[in-house]
């Protein structure tokens, strides 16, 4: 019951601001994604009604060393964030294909963030994101630096 009225809440106020997308909503592709050593936040540009959508979560920056490199992620061939569930879901080149990661992610409209802000975070494009369940965590290159910058994440790693 307590759930039910929390629901209905929590519903009534996307609704009155006007950000509740229908209730079967599917998740969107991601465009782009890129994260940011300063603020330790990747951000998603996500392919949705006027594509300033986001999505944002905490990531782990880090330097690529030798001994941190043992791990053995796997490949994501798709990556899709939710508004409605404020998850990101991983396809995971791995096994049957039926293997998926997840996470918690911030889901915004660009315009609804400050335009003084988005010009200070620099984020740096992100490319090969991986995860692994071993660890339970996903990480992504960074194109910074000498390129042996990281950022990486806690994530649930499943299958269907």
């Amino acid at each position: 019951m307590r759930r039910t009225i929390v629901g209905t809440c929590a519903a009534l106020g996307a609704l009155a601001i006007g950000l509740a997308g229908p209730a079967t909503a599917a998740p969107v592709p991601v465009t782009a994604l890129n994260c940011d050593g300063d603020t330790y936040q990747c951000t998603a540009n996500l392919r949705f009604g006027d594509n300033n959508w986001k999505a944002s979560w905490g990531a782990n920056i880090f330097h690529q060393t030798p001994r941190s490199a043992y791990r053995a992620p796997v490949p994501v061939t798709a990556l899709n964030c939710d508004g409605d569930t404020g998850k990101c879901i991983a396809n995971l080149q791995f096994g049957d294909g039926y293997w998926r990661a997840s996470w918690s992610a911030n889901i915004f409209h660009q315009a609804f963030r400050s335009a003084d802000g988005a010009r200070l975070a620099a984020p740096v494009p992100a490319n090969s994101l991986n995860c692994d369940g071993n660890i339970g965590r996903c990480s992504v290159n960074l194109q910074f630096g000498d390129g042996n910058w990281k950022a990486n994440w806690p994530a649930t790693i499943y299958h269907l």
